[in-house]
C-alpha cells in the first residue's frame, strides 16, 4: 500500500512546481536572509529546502527551483560554475526531507515506519542545509559578492502572507501525519488535494486543462518508476532465495569488522552503485542485500535507512550518469561537462554530509525518537 504514494506525491509536486508556488517561496527565503554575505545563495538553499518539504522530488526542485534562482544568482555576481553547483546539488534535500519517495521505499521494502523515517529526513536535511549554507558565506565573502539591500520588516510580512499556503503544506501533511488523522500512504492523496485547491482556486494560476496534462505526465514517470521498483524487487527476491545474498555477505561477517567499517563499506558500496543506477533501484537491490550485515553490525534499520536514502540520493549529482546532472544540463543550457565540473564541490561537501548522518546518528534519530518513543 505504501508505493502508492510515489505517484500520488509526484502529482502534487508536478502541480505545485507547474502552479505558482516556487516564486513565492523563493521571495520568502530572500526576504529572510538575501541580506547575509552570501544571502541569495542561502536563499537558494532554503528555497529547495522549502521547496523538497511541499514535493519530495530533486528533478522537480531543480527544474522548479533553478529555473527561477539560476538566473537570479547569475545577475547578482555569483559565478556560473557556483550558481550550477549550487542548484543542482540543492535539489538534493528533494529526497531527504520528508516527504520523500526514497524513503517510502526503503520502508516498503524493510518494514520500518515511514513516518519515522520521515522526520529523520528532517536532522538529515538540516545537516546538508548547514554545510552548503557555510559554502556559499565562504564564496561570496572570498569573491566579494555584493551584499543584497535588508528586507523591512512589512516586506518579510507581505512574502510570508504570499507564501503562506505553500509554507502550510508540509505543516498539514506531516502533522496530519503524526496526529493519526491519516496514515503516510493517505497523506499523499491529501498533498494532491491541497495542491489543487491552493493553486488553481487560491492562486488561480492552473486550469482544469492544466491539470490534466500534469496528470498525464505524472502517470508516464509513475508508471516506469513502478515498473523499475517490480523488477528491482523480483532482483532481490531471486537473490534471497538462490541464497545468493548469504554467499555474498557471510564471508565478511565472518571477519567480524567493527561497525565504522561495515558502514562505510555499505556507503562506498552504495556510491559506487549511483554513479551507474537510479536512487529506487540502488535502495531495491543493495539494502536488503546489505541488511544482514549492518543488523549484524548492531545497527538499527531506521539508521540505516536514512544512511541508505542519503547515499542512494547522492547518486543524483554523481557522474556519469546522475539523474540531476542531464536535468540541470538541458534546464540552463549547459554542457554535461560544464555541470559535471560545476557539482564536484558540492559532492564533496554531500559526501562528508553524508559520513556525518552516518557516524553521528543522533542527528538523524533524536527527531524520531520523541515522537516514537519505543524506537531504538
Amino acid at each position: 500500500m505504501a508505493l502508492l504514494a510515489i505517484p500520488f506525491y509526484m502529482l502534487a509536486a508536478n502541480i505545485l512546481g507547474k502552479g505558482g508556488v516556487t516564486s513565492r517561496l523563493i521571495r520568502f527565503a530572500e526576504t529572510l536572509v538575501g541580506h547575509f554575505p552570501g544571502g541569495l545563495g542561502i536563499c537558494a538553499v532554503l528555497s529547495c529546502l522549502f521547496f523538497a518539504a511541499i514535493t519530495g522530488s530533486t528533478a522537480a526542485t531543480v527544474v522548479a527551483v533553478g529555473g527561477i534562482i539560476y538566473p537570479a544568482l547569475l545577475k547578482s555576481g555569483y559565478g556560473e560554475q557556483f550558481a550550477l553547483g549550487l542548484v543542482t546539488c540543492s535539489a538534493l534535500l528533494g529526497m531527504i526531507i520528508p516527504p520523500s519517495n526514497a524513503m517510502i521505499i526503503y520502508g516498503t521494502i524493510s518494514n520500518v515506519s515511514i513516518g519515522a523515517l520521515f522526520m529523520s529526513g528532517v536532522g538529515s536535511g538540516l545537516v546538508f542545509v548547514t554545510a552548503y549554507s557555510a559554502w556559499c558565506i565562504r564564496y561570496a565573502k572570498k569573491n566579494h559578492v555584493p551584499l543584497m539591500p535588508r528586507a523591512t520588516f512589512f516586506e518579510i510580512i507581505q512574502a510570508c502572507r504570499k507564501a503562506g499556503w505553500a509554507l502550510g503544506f508540509p505543516i498539514v501533511i506531516l502533522g496530519g501525519i503524526y496526529t493519526g488523522i491519516f496514515t503516510p500512504t493517505e497523506s499523499s492523496a491529501v498533498a494532491v488535494a491541497y495542491a489543487i485547491v491552493v493553486t488553481v482556486l487560491v492562486y488561480k494560476e492552473l486550469s482544469v486543462h492544466d491539470l490534466w496534462d500534469i496528470c498525464c505526465e505524472t502517470g508516464l514517470v509513475s508508471a516506469r518508476i513502478l515498473i523499475m521498483v517490480a523488477a528491482a524487487t523480483l532482483f532481490s527476491w531471486l537473490l534471497t532465495v538462490e541464497n545468493i545474498t548469504s554467499q555474498l555477505i557471510d564471508p565478511i561477517a565472518a571477519y567480524h569488522f567493527p561497525t565504522w567499517i561495515i558502514l562505510l563499506f555499505n556507503n562506498i558500496i552504495m556510491l559506487v552503485a549511483g554513479m551507474f543506477m537510479d536512487v529506487f533501484s540502488n535502495i531495491l537491490i543493495f539494502c536488503p542485500l546489505m541488511s544482514p550485515l549492518i543488523h549484524g553490525a548492531g545497527v538499527s534499520d531506521l539508521h540505516f535507512g536514512i544512511i541508505a536514502s542519503v547515499t542512494a540520493d547522492i547518486g543524483n549529482i554523481t557522474p556519469p550518469f546522475g539523474l540531476n546532472l542531464f536535468i540541470a544540463s538541458g534546464a540552463f543550457g549547459q554542457s554535461y561537462i560544464n555541470v559535471v565540473r560545476a557539482v564536484l564541490p558540492w559532492l564533496c561537501i554531500a559526501i562528508l554530509c553524508l559520513e556525518i548522518i552516518t557516524y553521528i546518528p543522533e542527528l538523524s534519530l533524536w527527531l524520531p525518537r520523541q515522537l516514537y518513543p519505543g524506537l531504538h
